[in-house]
């Protein structure tokens, strides 16, 4: 009769070293698999439906992941499930973790324009109804942009070629 394998011995079989990231000290555990979801995260099948591998990987050594929280790969690494480099954060904190446009613009310092987006004097935050989650906006450039459209926009004029009469010479 052949040996049942136990799931965490089938988890580690579709697993393989793979590269030491920057800022960690241990290497990203690399999901090897070909069942991914649409995201590139591993998938795997237990219990009769596929759980997310890096989610398996957490609760296997750190017990149940709390309600509400998500999460993050600190080594950026969709198919990484090195328990090391998973962290159970809420869901803001992960997606101003990563290199999304909401993060990226999050850390951004200045505008288009050059000005400080970190002097409170500078910046104004708009909240609802506008932006449900708040958003930043540059002071200056909004009262730029604002007397830009206050001014009136007046067609340019065509020049008109000059008209040359021709010499008359005398008879």
């Amino acid at each position: 009769m052949a040996r049942s394998i136990s799931p965490a011995e089938r988890f580690a079989t579709k697993t393989t070293p793979g590269p030491i990231p920057a800022g960690l000290a241990t290497p990203c555990r690399l999901w090897t698999e070909t069942a991914l979801d649409r995201d590139g995260y591993g998938r795997f099948w237990i219990d009769g439906r596929y759980v997310p591998a890096h989610r398996y990987a957490y609760e296997q050594t750190r017990g149940p992941i709390p309600a509400g929280l998500d999460i993050d790969h600190l080594c950026a690494v969709r198919r990484c499930v090195a328990d090391t480099h998973l962290d159970a954060v809420d869901h803001r904190t992960n997606v101003l973790r990563s290199t999304g446009p909401s993060a990226v613009n999050a850390r951004r310092t200045t505008c288009k324009a050059g000005h400080d987006l970190t002097d409170p004097t500078v910046v104004h935050i708009s909240y609802p109804p506008s932006h449900p989650h708040g958003m930043r906006k540059c002071r200056a450039c909004a009262r730029d942009r604002a007397r830009r459209t206050r001014e009136p926009q007046l067609a340019p004029v065509a020049t008109l070629p000059t008209r040359t009469t021709p010499e008359r010479t005398a008879a």
